[in-house]
């Protein structure tokens, strides 16, 4: 299975997550491949460290802009897009399932763009949030006061899946193609 996931590019983050979301990544790429923004820091280059030390495929997608990226990394397949808009797009449609962890605008806007994508019927992949230490709390309380104010409908809310338990998201994720 293909996950991709998206996350924080930054070394610059609390230890927390780096140190809760490699646990993840140990359990996931022991038997997935891994699709990814195609850079090797923050939580993204620890996820793309676990799937080379398993030998898993590593799908790489980046914007033009960044295609200087590639030349430190051993991507099974490299993917550049035209601008952002077309490497969301592109990752979208590579994975099996979309894993979104913490990260900074980069990945709310990924996971709103999958959201969207989703309710507009455009795909139906799984997706998932990772409430690492509670990152995605007042997120997913806006989310809730965009429901309960009648801003979108509330069946929203059955397209994705939230979890801050790893082994939850790693069985959710298992269960999802046996």
């Amino acid at each position: 299975m293909k996950i991709f996931v998206g996350c924080s590019s930054k070394n610059e983050i609390p230890n927390k997550y780096k140190e809760e979301c490699a646990i993840l990544f140990e359990k996931l790429f022991q038997t997935n491949d891994l699709v990814f923004g195609a850079y090797d820091g923050g939580l993204m280059g620890i996820s793309y460290n676990e799937a080379l030390k398993n030998k898993r495929d590593v799908i790489g997608i980046c914007p033009d802009l960044y295609k200087e990226d590639f030349k430190t990394l051993q991507c099974t397949k490299e993917i550049i897009t035209k601008n952002i808009s077309e490497r969301i797009d592109t990752l979208i449609l590579e994975c099996d399932v979309c894993l979104f962890l913490p990260g900074g605008l980069g990945t709310v806007n990924e996971l709103f763009m999958a959201l969207e994508s989703k309710r507009s019927h455009e795909f139906n992949k799984p997706i998932i949030i990772y409430n690492c230490c509670g990152f995605f709390d007042d997120l997913l309380s806006f989310l809730n006061k965009i429901y309960e104010e009648n801003f979108t409908m509330d069946y929203i809310k059955d397209s994705y899946y939230v979890s801050n338990n790893i082994d939850e998201i790693v069985d959710y994720i298992m269960k999802l193609f046996n």
